[in-house]
């Protein structure tokens, strides 16, 4: 299966999960607070993944076209072009299945020290670099989050704020 053909196959897949999304979006519960709708930002998000798999569709279609048809009867995964992808995946459902006792703070701030180290490497200086990150990035969006927007975030068992 060459790249075009698998692109069209995920550009159809996407269309198809945004277009019941979409649809799912109208049982959005709308607590009656001003401004917007609880469903408008979940619909720009998605209208936008429906426009850019129309380009990736479109694109890959054509480009199917014009280098011609190839037959290949031969389907192989290489899994370890993935290997970073699965790694996010992997440390994305830890902190999923942490959050409750860590919190949105604490297991945000080492989720994204964890994929920083992961993924970028390991030696001192490095790992410095890693947690102030991970430290800064989360912690202002945490605030901004909190404080600002007044949203309330997992608090974990370990570091209660409110």
């Amino acid at each position: 299966m060459t790249s075009n053909k698998s692109d069209i196959i995920i550009a159809i897949f996407l269309l198809c999960f945004s277009g019941i999304m979409i649809n799912d979006a109208s049982n959005i519960r709308d607590l009656g607070f001003e401004g917007m709708k609880a469903d408008a930002w979940p619909r720009v998000v998605l209208w936008l993944l429906v426009v850019m798999s129309s380009v990736m569709l479109g694109k890959s279609y054509i480009q199917l076209k014009t280098e011609g048809h190839k037959d290949n009867n031969t389907f192989q995964v290489n899994f370890s072009k993935f290997k970073n992808a699965f790694i996010c995946f992997g440390m994305f459902l830890f902190f999923l299945s942490t959050l409750d006792y860590l919190g949105m703070l604490l297991g945000g701030i080492a989720f994204v020290f964890g994929l920083l180290t992961f993924l970028g490497g390991f030696s001192l200086n490095l790992i410095i670099k890693h947690l102030t990150i991970s430290v800064l990035s989360i912690g202002f969006m945490w605030m901004v989050f909190t404080f600002g927007l007044r949203v309330m975030l997992p608090e974990g068992e370990i570091l209660r704020v409110w």
